[in-house]
């Protein structure tokens, strides 16, 4: 099922993402990501594959601040409006019959709190020397090199900045740090590659930068709750809709 959104800009709107496609991803549209839309900008949103987005209209009297209009909040990460967004998701797909005072006073609370971080002048900041190309750029270097070490101080380097700066304003932007966010790009082509049958573990730990089949193998369990031999055998296994969780089970 494809996805479309059309954004008419006739009043502010905050869209957080839940789930959205790789290439999408790459152009800072990435799980736990949000962004505020200004009024009188219109914007279309069309790709081929689903997506999970919850989207939050603004109707109130009150004028919302959302910062600098030259500088356009998109794929901003903050702590409490994940945890607001993943409340009212909850409420929306397990309670029937939810109460929409509960709802309606979660989604201002949402709508408050990405106000003051868009207001953030370290935001506005992270914002300017990360722009989506950049990091385009940057997630684009990071999986071509996956099979070596990649410091902190190169990464860094790729997008013109200092190491202190870059590793600032990549935490601020995309709300993980360096270190993190490589791990899980690691991660990310392990599982592809168990769901297209790679059959030697140790072989797929070196091509993906880790130390060893012990090493690799540590940390897909911490991330995704079970082994590669694991999650390799049930994603074989016929009728296997979800290999994660039955993997993991």
């Amino acid at each position: 099922m494809s996805f479309d959104l059309s954004y008419l800009g006739d009043r502010p709107v905050l869209l957080y993402v839940f789930q959205a496609p790789r290439s999408v991803a790459e152009q800072g549209c990435k799980p736990g990501a949000f962004a505020l839309l200004r009024p009188g900008a219109k914007a279309e949103i069309h790709h081929p594959e689903p997506m999970e987005i919850l989207a939050i209209a603004y109707d109130g009297d009150r004028p919302l601040d959302l910062g600098d209009p030259d500088e356009p909040i998109r794929g901003a990460t903050d702590p409490g409006v994940r945890l607001l967004a993943q409340e009212i998701r909850r409420v929306l797909r397990e309670e029937d019959g939810s109460d929409p005072r509960y709802v309606e006073s979660l989604a201002e609370s949402l709508l408050l709190r990405a106000q003051t971080v868009a207001a953030s002048p370290q935001l506005a900041a992270a914002t300017r020397a990360l722009t989506p190309h950049k990091l385009r750029r940057l997630t684009a270097f990071i999986d071509a090199n996956l099979d070596r070490t990649l410091p902190v101080a190169e990464l860094a380097a790729v997008v013109g900045l200092s190491r202190a700066h870059f590793t600032r304003a990549f935490q601020s932007a995309v709300g993980e740090s360096p270190h993190r966010f490589v791990l899980s790009r690691r991660l990310e082509e392990v599982r592809l590659g168990l769901e297209q049958g790679a059959e030697d573990l140790a072989v797929l730990a070196v091509r993906h930068g880790f130390s060893s089949h012990a090493h690799m193998s540590s940390a897909f369990r911490a991330a995704y709750g079970a082994t590669p031999s694991s999650y390799r055998r049930t994603v074989a296994a016929d009728g296997a809709d979800d290999p994660l969780a039955l993997a993991a089970s």
